[in-house]
Formats: C-alpha cells, structure tokens, sequence
C-alpha cells in the first residue's frame, strides 16, 4: 500500500505539475494573445494614422503646388506692375513737359498779343486805305494773310471760343 500510495502521490504531483504547466502555458497564451491584440489595434490605429497622414501629405503637395503658382503669379504681376509703374513715370514726365509748354505758349501768347492786335489794326488800315492794285506785292501778301486771319478769328468768336 505505501508503494501504491508513493505511486499515487507520484501521479499526482505529476499530474499537478502538468496541470500546472498546462495552465502557465494557457496564461502565457492568454497575456501573448492579449499583446497580439493590442499590437493589432495599434496597427489598425496606425493604419488609420497612415492614412490620415497620407491625406495630409498629398494636402501638402497640393498646397506646395498652389504655392508654387501663386508665387510664379504673383511674380508676374509683380513684373507688370513695375512697367505699369515705369510707363506711367513716363507719361506723368511727358504730361508735365506738354504742361510746361502749354504754359510757355500762354505767356508767350499773352506777350505777342499787344503785337498781334497792333499788326491787325495797321493790316486792317492798309487794307482798307488803298486799292490792292495800288499795294505793292509784299503789302498785297500782307492784306491778304490778314484777311485770312481776320476770317478765322471770326469763325472762332462767332463758335465761341
């Protein structure tokens, strides 16, 4: 009976040993199959993550492409710009230079003008004192660039300007 009971107590410590093998290899699966799951969700939150940040990185290119095109734009106005700028420095100096003879031409206007009307009196009194066959050839071309003046100097006032 002790042989049978060492036996007995044998089998049994053995059968707790593999019971208890048994059950750290079933903990051991149980905790490996809990980081496997765990390193799967990661994965597909990683993979979600990948595709956020592909989205991003092709919003990036995008946005870096916009970029590129309003810069090469905004360059290209720029260019207008300054010939617009430059033509109209030019215009502005041409404008004051055509200003600036204008009024050269007003003074000098209003400095001839006691000739101007002094020449049509003594135009006029020739013209009206003799006969045009009694003018000598140079006071006929007088009478008559006179004449023609008096006739556009009427037309003007009677238009009024």
């Amino acid at each position: 009976m002790r042989r049978q009971a060492v036996k007995h107590r044998k089998r049994e410590r053995h059968a707790q040993r593999a019971i208890i093998d048994r059950v750290r290899t079933l903990v051991a699966t149980r905790d490996r199959l809990a980081s496997v799951t765990a390193d799967l969700e990661a994965a597909a939150s990683n993979q979600n993550n990948r595709t956020d940040l592909e989205i991003a990185a092709q919003q990036i290119v995008d946005l870096q492409k916009r970029l590129a095109t309003v810069t090469d734009r905004h360059q290209a106005l720029t260019g207008q710009h300054t010939e617009l700028r430059d033509r109209y420095a030019a215009l502005v100096s041409d404008y004051n230079k055509a200003v600036d003879r204008l009024n050269d031409l007003a003074r000098d206007r209003q400095r001839f003008r006691p000739v101007i009307e002094a020449w049509d009196t003594l135009a006029g009194r020739l013209a009206k004192s003799a006969k045009t066959t009694t003018l000598s050839a140079g006071d006929r071309e007088i009478v008559r660039m006179w004449a023609t003046w008096q006739t556009g100097r009427d037309r003007r006032r009677r238009a009024g300007q």
